[in-house]
């Protein structure tokens, strides 16, 4: 065994094999991987194969395309022979909301690259003769995607890095990893030790152990699945097609052809559990399978006799019962481990027969060149934090399972797993009807109900929408309150803290009690992250940053820090409480509950200070929201919040003041045009794609990402984004949806919504730069119906900005 590499893979299932793949075709060398049994010996020999397209997520979507494009060239490209099955498949819907979500992923579809069709009912036998269709209002066929053998694809990529220069030991058993003072990992093994720059944690069902080692909590639960294969059928010997994979919430299954018989793979609804009793298999756990359990499974398998009755006719050859890993988001984890920078983490696939390529490329893109070619924060194994204990994350990961084939519609979250993270404020919220989504495990109201029914999640709008629409008016007309406490917060400091932040920020740094947007920039000249500074004093400031990007902008900011830079970055999100005051009564209500002066020449606009609210000392009051109207964020020592929030509202009575949540927030952000981290500006977009031109300041000296942004202006724009007032029916943009011209797709959608005091849907969308310009009609894709929308210059509501500053 060599002594030292440049990466080291921990773990050879297809989700670690396929990034040693393309990592050597990236250009890497010296790159290793490590197995403690064979490859694929873990889940990933016993998995189903299948690889879909069907996906409501864009980027999800592109890592499936890739590995469908990819699994039946792989024989030709590494001489390795792989099995690919592209028999197609068929989303079965049986509600008006499926039917809707099959509406929007048509969408994805055009954007994604890939050949799919919503069909009828009487059209499905024309691809699939067997299936009964009782029950159904369509599907959503895929032309393309299928299944394969699970080790053909493993091995024919790990033959691929093996000619590209790649080594793999197997029969190795990793026992620790530790970093070294160098910042080097080290990789000791039974059969040696060595030293890397880069660690990739791709253990599989061990990689929680693995993680541990280095004190990284990676929350994953191996959930015991079954699916079983019949005996031959006449019926399919004869047949002349392969039939398309199903997949069905009637049963609750995927429903397909197997050497001549019928396969079945139920996720039950109730029941499920982890294996192991929650612990880690043993490590001498090798190619085998766990005892089955079909009594669970009856209900599920007599339902899928009854959609396909072929799978009565024959009997059963074979049962695989084994474990796959599950994220409590269903999502894989793929990207960096918080701390200390080149700990990768590659792991926790649920589908990674189908995902192991596409996310192997993207990966190696990010090791590479220091991003990839999509967005890759909803991999980011930062979006989870300590929060998610192990109880939580077998907790959720079951009820994941269980919800498999639900249509979860936009906004509707898993019910188990939450009240992890509370402001001081969650019960008063709760008494006054807010309706809580779970972000970065904190509880944030969405809107305030005053029925006691909740919310009726849709794809279009439904019962929220009056409630909302009075709680923007509010803010518009008279005053608001939000509790916004879920803000990432941070403070910098020390004698390098300015010189510090002005080599991180596109942006020029405040003077003290001045307020910036800024961007951190990486090397390429992209978006990698949206903050808020304000300036305490001379070496102290206090930065900002969305709820998801706590752990991520953490490492963007302590990554940063040159050696004998005398700077600190300290995490306070914990510390303090935000309530946002916003309307054209802000001033009023805050002036009785605090004696500083709040007049504009006393507190301009984009400015904070240090002041006392309802006897409460120490409240960072800035001067600034993101709903676009004279107010305050409000930061207040946590345990203190409820005093100021009583005041606030006590003064606030007799002007009609009024609580709201982000749904409303965000109708008044799409009103001014404010940009979303993460849904306008990601790590794919350079600041003048964006329309950031005003927050980079090309003029400083030297910043971080500087001469790649010069380049890129002078290379011009490849998308520009625009915005738009669209012509939407009962829903508007959620993002991702096509934008056409003359029948063509030119753009896509990346957030929306409707501007209640300005009385139009808006969106936010890229589109090619040529068609950037006020008044240029397109069509939007919305649940299957085309939507005029049109550019408009300036925001919808206040384009000045006289309000703010007033």
């Amino acid at each position: 065994m060599k002594s030292h590499a440049r990466v080291v893979i921990v773990g050879g299932g297809i989700m670690g094999v396929g990034l040693l793949y393309h990592l050597a075709l990236e250009g890497w060398s010296d790159i290793v991987l490590i197995e403690k049994g064979e490859l694929t010996s873990g889940s990933t020999w016993h998995a189903a194969g299948q690889c879909p397209h069907f996906n409501g997520s864009l980027n999800m979507t592109k890592v499936h395309v890739y590995g469908t494009e990819l699994y039946p060239k792989l024989e030709q490209l590494t001489g390795q022979a792989v099995s690919w099955h592209g028999c197609g498949g068929l989303r079965l819907a049986q509600t008006d909301e499926e039917l809707n979500w099959l509406k929007y992923v048509e969408g994805i579809s055009k954007l994604g690259g890939y050949e799919g069709e919503i069909i009828g009912p009487d059209e499905i036998k024309k691809y699939h003769p067997f299936l009964e269709t009782f029950g159904l209002k369509a599907a959503f066929r895929t032309v393309t995607d299928g299944h394969v053998a699970p080790a053909d694809v493993t091995n024919a990529m790990a033959a691929g890095a093996r000619k590209l220069g790649a080594e793999i030991y197997r029969r190795t058993l990793v026992t620790d990893i530790k970093q070294l003072k160098s910042g080097e990992w080290q990789v000791i093994t039974d059969k040696g030790t060595i030293t890397c720059e880069h660690v990739v944690n791709s253990a599989g069902s061990y990689c929680d152990v693995v993680g541990a080692w280095t004190g990284h909590n990676v929350p994953i639960a191996n959930m015991l699945h079954h699916y079983m294969i019949t005996e031959p059928l006449q019926e399919l010997i004869d047949l002349e097609m392969e039939l398309p994979v199903v997949r069905d919430p009637y049963s609750h299954a995927y429903l397909r052809e197997e050497t001549n018989g019928i396969l079945v793979g139920p996720y039950e609804t109730e029941t499920a559990h982890v294996c192991w009793d929650g612990e880690p298999p043993a490590w001498d756990f090798e190619s085998e399978l766990i005892a089955p359990e079909l009594d669970r499974l009856t209900p599920w398998l007599e339902r899928a006799t009854e959609r396909l009755p072929l799978f009565a006719k024959a009997g059963l050859k074979s049962i695989i019962s084994g474990a796959i890993t599950h994220t409590p988001d269903g999502v894989y984890l793929s990207g960096p481990a918080p701390g200390p920078r080149n700990y990768w983490m590659h792991c926790g696939a649920s589908i990674g027969i189908c995902q192991g390529g596409g996310a192997g490329k993207y990966l190696a893109q990010w090791m590479v060149h220091g991003q990839a070619e999509i967005n890759m924060r909803e991999f980011d194994p930062r979006r989870f934090g300590n929060w998610a204990s192990k109880d939580y994350t077998a907790e959720v990961s079951i009820a994941d399972y269980h919800h498999m084939y639900y249509c979860y519609k936009p906004a509707e979250q898993h019910e188990v797993g939450r009240n992890l993270r509370k402001s001081a404020l969650h019960e008063k919220l709760k008494a006054e009807g807010a309706q809580f989504a779970q972000i970065f495990g904190w509880e944030r109201a969405r809107w305030f109900d005053k029925t006691g029914k909740g919310e009726d999640f849709s794809y279009r709008r439904s019962n929220w929408w009056e409630a909302v629409k009075q709680e923007a008016l509010a803010v518009r007309e008279k005053v608001g309150l939000m509790d916004l406490s879920t803000f990432a917060k941070f403070e910098v400091a020390g004698a390098d803290a300015y010189a510090f932040l002005d080599r991180i920020c596109a942006n020029k740094i405040p003077k003290t009690g001045g307020i910036i947007l800024g961007h951190l920039l990486n090397d390429n000249g992209f978006i990698e992250s949206e903050i808020t500074v304000t300036r305490l004093a001379d070496d102290r400031f206090y930065v900002l940053s969305a709820a998801a990007a706590q752990l991520y902008d953490l490492d963007q900011l302590r990554w940063r820090i040159k050696p004998g830079e005398r700077v600190e970055v300290k995490d306070v999100t914990d510390d303090y409480g935000v309530l946002v005051l916003a309307g054209p009564k802000a001033r009023d209500v805050l002036a009785q509950c605090t004696r500083t002066n709040l007049d504009n020449a006393a507190f301009r606009w984009l400015t904070a200070q240090e002041i006392e609210v309802a006897s409460v000392k120490g409240v960072r009051a800035l001067r600034v929201n993101y709903v676009g109207e004279l107010g305050w964020e409000l930061h207040t020592p946590m345990a203190d919040m409820p005093f100021v929030f009583d005041a606030l509202m006590k003064a606030g009575a007799t002007h009609g003041i009024r609580l709201f949540g982000t749904y409303a927030m965000n109708s008044l952000r799409m009103e001014k045009a404010y940009r979303g981290w993460g849904s306008e500006l990601t790590s794919e977009i350079d600041m003048f794609e964006g329309a950031m031109e005003r927050f980079i300041r090309l003029d400083k000296p030297d910043f971080i990402g500087r001469t790649a942004s010069l380049n890129r202006k002078q290379q011009g724009e490849r998308i520009k984004l625009t915005y738009m007032a669209v012509e939407a029916g009962d829903n508007d943009c959620r993002g991702n949806e096509p934008v056409y011209l003359n029948g063509k797709v030119v753009g896509l959608t990346t957030s929306g919504g409707y501007g209640f005091a300005v009385n139009k849907s808006l969106a936010f969308a890229y589109v090619e730069p040529r068609l950037a310009k006020a008044g240029q009609g397109f069509e939007i894709l919305l649940l299957g119906e085309r939507k005029k929308a049109q550019i408009i210059a300036e925001p919808a509501w206040d384009e000045t900005n006289s309000r703010l500053k007033g």
